[in-house]
């Protein structure tokens, strides 16, 4: 049986919840290389450690601990990139085979954010 992941899948909005979050605290680290691609590896590793860390985090749509003015603006830009990428999968009713699948192109479709 092939496993189908939907555009209006949970597990759609928790990565890209996850790149969010796990981006976040990233970018507060100064960790800046390759940010969205290993947020989800950070994500997919340890399940169990997100969802303790995500407890105690900000809303994923505040600035948290980000005081740097290009921290600031990346994330912002991370946010609506977000936004429009979950449109297009909605209006396209986008469909994956896999959780690689759908890492994949949430690395390929928000690679240019990270782009300065």
């Amino acid at each position: 049986m092939r496993l189908k992941i939907k555009w209006n899948d949970d597990r759609v909005r928790g990565a890209t919840t996850a790149i969010l979050l796990i981006g976040r605290e990233r970018l507060a680290r100064g960790e800046t290389d390759d940010l969205i691609q290993a947020s989800l590896a950070e994500y997919r590793d340890d399940p169990e450690g997100y969802k303790q860390n995500k407890a105690a985090w900000p809303d994923a749509l505040e600035l948290g601990p980000l005081t740097r003015p290009a921290n600031v603006a990346y994330y912002k830009n991370l946010i609506a990139a977000i936004d429009v990428l979950l449109q297009k999968l909605a209006d396209g009713k986008r469909q994956f085979n896999s959780l690689l699948e759908l890492d994949n192109t949430l690395v390929a479709s928000l690679k240019h954010v990270g782009s300065r």
